[in-house]
């Protein structure tokens, strides 16, 4: 059908205007009628255009194609109160658009209106062809409006939504949530140019609750103000936007610090912390000096890559948190250094410079450097609440942006720096120095070493193109698309190779023959967003989850389009738990 949605019929019957009427504008295409009233201070101003033999104008949102109309008045100045709820339209089942071809009004409200002022009207009607065509008047020549007409154009305009509308901002999702009944057939059109017009619109009731979800391919601006049409009525509503709570997520951030500390991909570059702390656990002098700079190490190595990333992302680089180990540069820089360091740990080389002497012996200007590194390498990886704050802000203005960066590096220095400030735990657990810490150098520099191999197997496989497993198939929003329409269960996997906790989910649970059984059973599609090298389309498909970093496990149900965010440490039995309950629910 090319008209798919009709708001008026519960209105009105849709005959023609009272032809006792005489137009001020006629063609084959439409008919327009002007009126006037006069008020004690200002004067009201009706166009009414009535469409013919099957042509239509556009709205003021003329959705994927056309021309809004336009009235330009001079010497008056001119608000527009209200216009006609549009109809939708989908030519050759491809473009919608928003307009009208049987009634669509415009009210205004003029003041300061002389014999001079004037109005020139300009629309473009369309059939299978697009005609632009206008009409200019003289305000003081228009006839006062005929009440019929006047009566008809009130019962096209929308009604005031009474009910709250909220709106949440996820990924490039718009989500509108109202405690109104509205109807299933209910869609949303806001103003030009902020969503796509033929943007998927998904409505579903939660109790009390409407709520409208809206999948589009990227907004230019969240919409203010908008419009619910159903088949029956149309309701104009002004946007609330539901905020999180800076405080919440600065909380979070710090949180996401702390826990960090715990993830795979912290272990090997916190060994240098760690052997650092156990040879100052007896050094009484110093301790806050050298748990202030691990932790201004730290803080500087996070807003550095957090100042960084937000510069380049203001122009136009699609970027996320880890951008700097999808440079090849950046990572034979760092295996360079960790090598250094791991054959000065040995005591195999020593770089007899005078200033790196001098910082040897300043433990402090160690504790910095070693905050600082910790962080280039470590930060890429997601722990629980850290994709969530990262995610969200990076869609954020600085104000915003800056501090969660800050909390969450306050929160992954706070744990060592404890420990260099209250030493008692590593006393109780460690003898005093000794030949013992030969021992315990050696064993943590194997951490170091493991690093060394890691970034090594990064460089490699970013520049030597390879194959996936063949259980998994390379992401894409048109294989997604496929298989949603398909009705599949699908499981995406974000994941890189200088991802550790991504490749340690991968070692343990994702290529496991349990899960890789369970997935053929139960037909799961099992796509791979690898992201080891920079890549627009997947660092899109973060944005639209509400993320910037990785890991991230995304499973979509079976014959659904709505979907669900895994944590970011799988477990095999727990993942199983999910993923069945969620297909048997749908079966």
């Amino acid at each position: 059908m090319f008209r798919k949605i009709v708001i008026f019929f519960a209105f009105l019957g849709f005959a023609p205007l009272v032809h006792a009427l005489t137009p001020d504008f006629e063609s084959e295409k439409l008919s327009l009628y002007l009126g006037t009233r006069q008020n004690a201070d200002d004067t009201d101003f009706l166009a009414c255009f009535e469409l013919k033999n099957g042509w239509h104008i556009s709205y003021q949102n003329p959705g994927d194609a056309g021309v809004p109309t336009e009235f330009d008045f001079d010497f008056v100045k001119a608000k527009l109160l209200n216009i006609s709820a549009p109809e939708r339209f989908l030519y050759q089942d491809i473009i919608t658009q928003y307009g009208y071809d049987e009634l669509g009004c415009y009210l205004f409200k003029l003041s300061n209106v002389s014999k001079q002022s004037s109005v020139n009207i300009s629309w473009t009607a369309c059939q299978d062809e697009c005609v632009p065509e206008s009409f200019e008047a003289k305000i003081a020549q228009i006839s006062n409006f005929d009440m019929a007409l006047y009566q008809k154009a009130l019962k096209s305009f929308p009604a005031v939504f009474e009910k709250q509308v909220v709106g949440l901002q996820k990924g490039d999702d718009l989500i509108l949530s109202t405690k109104a009944a509205l109807e299933d057939d209910t869609y949303f059109i806001g103003t030009e140019n902020v969503i796509n017009a033929d943007a998927k619109q998904i409505f579903e009731k939660k109790g009390e609750k409407s709520i409208l979800t809206i999948k589009t391919d990227g907004m230019e601006s969240l919409p203010t103000q908008g419009l619910f049409i159903t088949q029956n009525k149309a309701y104009v509503f002004d946007i609330v936007y539901q905020k999180p709570n800076l405080y919440w997520l600065l909380t979070l951030a710090f949180l996401a610090g702390i826990i960090l500390n715990l993830m795979p991909c912290v272990f090997p570059v916190l060994s240098l912390k760690a052997m650092q702390t156990a040879r100052d656990a007896y050094q009484k002098k110093g301790r806050i000096k050298r748990a202030l700079a691990y932790s201004f190490g730290v803080v500087a190595s996070f807003l550095s890559i957090a100042g960084i990333l937000y510069v380049l992302k203001s122009t136009g680089a699609a970027l996320g948190w880890g951008f700097q180990l999808q440079s090849p540069i950046f990572v034979v820089v760092m295996i360079v250094l960790f090598v250094l360091i791991l054959l000065q740990c040995l005591e195999i080389f020593h770089l007899r410079l005078p200033f790196v002497d001098e910082m040897h012996r300043a433990s402090s200007v160690n504790s910095f450097l070693t905050g600082f590194f910790a962080v280039l390498i470590a930060s890429p990886c997601t722990g629980p609440f850290m994709g969530a704050a990262v995610g969200y802000a990076l869609f954020e203005s600085a104000e915003v942006y800056f501090p969660i960066f800050l909390f969450l590096s306050l929160g992954y220095a706070l744990p060592f720096a404890m420990l260099e400030i209250f030493p008692r735990i590593v006393r109780k657990v460690l003898p005093r120095p000794g030949k013992w810490m030969n021992t315990v150098k050696y064993v943590l520099s194997l951490p170091i070493a493991l690093t060394i191999v890691w970034l090594s197997w990064v460089l490699y496989h970013e520049v030597v193109p390879h194959h996936e497993n063949h259980l998994w198939q390379k992401y894409s929003p048109e294989v997604l698309d496929d298989a949603l329409n398909n009705d599949e269960a699908v499981l995406i996997d974000f994941t890189a190779k200088w991802c550790l906790t991504c490749l340690l989910n991968e070692h343990t649970v994702l290529n496991s023959d349990e899960f890789s059984k369970f997935a053929r059973t139960r037909k799961i599609r099992l796509l791979k967003a690898d992201w080891t090298s920079k890549d627009a389309m997947i660092f899109e498909a973060l944005k639209k989850y509400g993320r910037s970093s990785i890991p991230l496990y995304v499973f979509y149900q079976k014959g659904h389009t709505d979907y669900i965010i895994l944590p970011s440490i799988l477990r095999t039995e727990s993942l199983l738990a999910v993923l069945d309950g969620q297909n048997q629910n749908d079966d």
